[in-house]
C-alpha cells in the first residue's frame, strides 16, 4: 500500500492514516475482550466447576457464549463496514482509476475525469523521474524503501536493492560507509547537501552531490528522500583547473625570476656601457685637456692662441658628450616638456651623433602631458626601437611618427632595413631581451606593442597607448 499512497492527495492520505489507527485500536480492544472472556469461560469450565454445574448453569453458560459470539461478530462487522470498508473502497477506486488510465490511454474518444487526468500526469512524471533522476527513499535505519531505475543502472546493480543498507549499495569500502552514515545522521533539517568522494564496486572513483530531504510532512513517517547528482566530471575539471593554475603560477614565478635576472643583467650592461662611454669619451677628453693645458707655451703668443682655439673645440665636444650621456640616462626634455618633445629631441640628437637619417613627424601635433611613469615607459620603448634599428636593420632611414585620437596615442617606428621573419617566433619569447622589455613596458602601462616585418623590406613597430 505504500506505493499506492504516493498517488493519493495529502487529505486522502491523512484520512487513511486516521482509519488505520482506528482499525489498529479496534482490533486491539477486540483482542483484549476475547482474552478476558476466554479467561472467564475457562474458569467456569474448570474441572471443579464442571462437576458442580447444574442444567441451569450449563444453560446460562451457553447463553453467555452466544452473547459473546454475537458481540464479537457485531464488533467485527462494525470494524469491517465502518473502518475497513472505506479504506478498501479508497484503494479500490484508486486501482480502478489507474487501470482505467492504463487501458484507455490511447482511447481519445472518452474524456478523462479530473482524477484520472491528475493520475495520468503523475504517472507520466513518475516514469520520467524514475528513468532520469538518481533518487531513493530510505528508512530511519538507512535501508532502501525505494530506488529509481536510473539510480540502479548508475550503481551497476542488477539485483533487487530493497531493504539493503543505503551506504552498502553506494560503495564497498567501510571507511566510506562511515562517511555516508555520518552525512545521513547530521541531516536533521529540511534539506541538507553533501559532496562525497566514493569508490564503486568496479574500483572506480566517483563524486556525487547528495541532497537529503526529511519527509516529515507525512504523519508518523521517518523516511528520507535522497536525490543525487553525478559531479565527477565537474570535480575532475576543477582539479585539472587547479593543476593548470598551479603550473601557470609556477611558470609565472619562474618567468618573473628570469625577467628579474635579465633586468639586472641589462642594468649591469647599461652601467658598463655608460662607464665605457665616460671613460673612452669624456675621460680621454679630460686627459687630453690636461696635457694640452700643461703644454701651452704662454711665452709664444701665436702658439698659445692656437692651443687655446684647439682647447675650445675639445671643450665643445666634451660638452656635447656630457649632454649625450645625461640625455640617455634621464632626458630633461621629458621631464620639462613631455614625451612628444623628448622623442623629437632624441631623434635629432641620434641623427647628429650617428650621422644616420632619423626623421620625426607629429601628424596630430600631440603635446598632451601624461603620467610621468607612462611617459618614461613610452620614451624608453621608442628609444629601444630606434637603437635596434640602428644596430641591426642596416637601413637608410628611420621614421618616427606620432598620431593621436581622443582615446589613443599611436606611435610608429619604421625603417627600410633588411627586416626579419616574424613568423619564426609565436611570441616575444626568444626574440631578444630588448623586444621582450619593450613588451613588458607596454603591458605595464596598459599599452599594446605589435611588430610587422618582412625580409629585405624593413620593419615597423606599432605602439598604442590608451589616453583615458
Amino acid at each position: 500500500m505504500g506505493l499506492l499512497d504516493t498517488y493519493l492527495s495529502d487529505r486522502e492520505r491523512s484520512l487513511l492514516q486516521k482509519r488505520r489507527s482506528k482499525i489498529s485500536g479496534a482490533f486491539f480492544l477486540l483482542f483484549v475482550i476475547v482474552i478476558v472472556m476466554s479467561y472467564i469461560i475457562q474458569n467456569k469450565l474448570s474441572e471443579k466447576n464442571t462437576v458442580l454445574m447444574t442444567q441451569e448453569d450449563i444453560k446460562d453458560l451457553k447463553l453467555t457464549l452466544a452473547c459473546v459470539s454475537v458481540f464479537v461478530l457485531s464488533y467485527l462487522g462494525w470494524i469491517l463496514f465502518k473502518l475497513i470498508k472505506p479504506t478498501y473502497i479508497t484503494y479500490l477506486d484508486l486501482i480502478t482509476d489507474l487501470l482505467a488510465i492504463k487501458n484507455n490511454t490511447h482511447n481519445s474518444d472518452r474524456p478523462l475525469s479530473s482524477r484520472e487526468n491528475t493520475l495520468l500526469r503523475f504517472r507520466e512524471l513518475n516514469f520520467a523521474v524514475n528513468n532520469a533522476v538518481l533518487y531513493a527513499t530510505i528508512t530511519d535505519e538507512n535501508r532502501i524503501a525505494y530506488i529509481s531505475k536510473k539510480f540502479e543502472e548508475y550503481l551497476g546493480h542488477k539485483e533487487d536493492l530493497t531493504f539493503r543498507k543505503f551506504e552498502e549499495v553506494l560503495t564497498y569500502k567501510h571507511n566510506q560507509h562511515h562517511r555516508i552514515r555520518k552525512a545521513l545522521s547530521i541531516a536533521t533539517g529540511e534539506l541538507v547537501n553533501k559532496e562525497l568522494r566514493l569508490t564503486n564496486f568496479k574500483g572506480d572513483i566517483f563524486w556525487i552531490e547528495m541532497s537529503i530531504i526529511n519527509m516529515d510532512n507525512l504523519k508518523n513517517s521517518k523516511r528520507r528522500l535522497i536525490v543525487c547528482h553525478d559531479i565527477t566530471k565537474r570535480k575532475h575539471a576543477g582539479l585539472e583547473m587547479q593543476r593548470i593554475n598551479r603550473n601557470k603560477f609556477v611558470a609565472e614565478v619562474q618567468s618573473q625570476k628570469d625577467l628579474s635576472q635579465q633586468i639586472m643583467s641589462a642594468q649591469e650592461g647599461e652601467r658598463k656601457r655608460i662607464a665605457k662611454d665616460i671613460h673612452d669619451g669624456i675621460g680621454q677628453m679630460l686627459t687630453a685637456l690636461r696635457f694640452s693645458i700643461d703644454g701651452i707655451d704662454f711665452t709664444n703668443k701665436a702658439n698659445a692662441e692656437e692651443s687655446l682655439d684647439s682647447l675650445k673645440e675639445v671643450f665643445g665636444q666634451l660638452i656635447k658628450d656630457v649632454r649625450a650621456v645625461t640625455f640617455s640616462l634621464a632626458p630633461p626634455e621629458l621631464t620639462d616638456h613631455g614625451v612628444a618633445s623628448a622623442i623629437r629631441k632624441m631623434s635629432n640628437m641620434v641623427g647628429n651623433f650617428t650621422g644616420h637619417k632619423v626623421l620625426y613627424e607629429n601628424l596630430s601635433e600631440f603635446d598632451l602631458r601624461l603620467e610621468m611613469n607612462t611617459e618614461i615607459n613610452i620614451y624608453r620603448v621608442v628609444q629601444e626601437a630606434v637603437n635596434n634599428a640602428l644596430k641591426y636593420s642596416e637601413s637608410t632611414y628611420i621614421l618616427i611618427t606620432l598620431e593621436n585620437t581622443d582615446s589613443y596615442l599611436k606611435i610608429k617606428v619604421t625603417d627600410d632595413g633588411r627586416g626579419f621573419d616574424p613568423k619564426g617566433t609565436n611570441s616575444f619569447k626568444g626574440t631578444g631581451n630588448g623586444l621582450r622589455f619593450m613588451k613588458e613596458r607596454m603591458d605595464y602601462i596598459g599599452g599594446e606593442l605589435r611588430i610587422t616585418s618582412e625580409k629585405n623590406k624593413g620593419t615597423t613597430i606599432y605602439i598604442v597607448i590608451p589616453l583615458d
